[in-house]
Formats: C-alpha cells, structure tokens, sequence
C-alpha cells in the first residue's frame, strides 16, 4: 500500500495531512481532516477530505477533481486514518459520505480490504437509523472505526 499512496504532510497535532494529487489536471492539493467532535466521555473524530485551498486555509468535500488517481488518493486517506490511531489509538472515525454514492465507494473499500482491516479495527456501520457491525452486502448509510485493543 505504501508505494500506492502519495506522500504526506501532517501537522503536529496529527489532525490535519495534505497531500498532492498528480494526474492529467496537474497537481491538485488534497487535505484530510479529523475534526473532534464533541461526544462526553469519547474521543470521536469526523474524516473530512477534500481539495485544499492553501490561501484560504478551506477544504472543499464537495468538489469532484476527477484527477485519474482515485485510488491512490483513496490509499493516502487510509494511510492518514492508520497514522492518526498511531497517536490517538482510543479515538473514534466517524465516516459520512458527502453523497450517496461517496458512501458506496467507502463502503466498496472497506468490503475489499476487509479481511486486513478487520485485524486491527473494529468497524460500525449506520443501516435503517441503527449501528451494527459491518458485515459485506448491506448499504450502510456512514461508519465509525476504531482500533482494537491488541
């Protein structure tokens, strides 16, 4: 996975990791979020992703760059998410789609790194209002991941 990932640039409170996406439209600066979430008693972060607007300091989770690379950047988003247990290992990712079809592809992701990931994290899906292991085949609607304790 490393040599499928680009190189990352994190700050120091390993909340915030940029990267650039080189493809057919030059290079696109990407940024991964996690911003805390207010939940008493818990540690719980939500994923943001998206380009970054070094000017303004902004993340755009909207935009769709079609940069040719999606599943390198998709490697880089894993790669943040594994270096952000590293220093937080009792936090909580909170994963919510910013469309319909953002949570498929995560969820299309997850099913096919499953036998990896379900080794080290635990991983919740959101399906019809309720929170369940995920399982392959059921449309989740977003997700939480958490490190196991090993």
């Amino acid at each position: 996975m490393e040599s499928e990932s680009y190189e990352l640039k994190r700050s120091e409170d390993h909340l915030q990791y940029k990267f650039n996406s080189e493809g057919p439209k030059g290079r696109i600066v990407k940024a991964v979020r996690f911003q805390h979430r207010p939940e008493p008693g818990r540690e719980v972060y939500n994923l943001a992703f998206g380009d970054y607007d070094e000017h303004t300091d902004r993340l755009d989770d909207r935009i769709v760059s079609d940069n040719g690379d999606r599943e390198r950047i998709l490697y880089t988003i894993a790669k943040a998410a594994i270096d952000f247990f590293k220093e937080r290992p009792f936090g909580i990712i909170m994963i919510i789609g910013t469309t319909k079809s953002r949570v498929r592809l995560y969820q299309i992701k997850i099913s096919i790194f499953w036998a990896e990931i379900k080794t080290h994290y635990e991983v919740l899906g959101k399906y019809q209002g309720r929170w369940a292991p995920f399982e392959k085949g059921i449309n989740y609607e977003e997700f939480v991941v958490f490190k196991k304790n090993e």
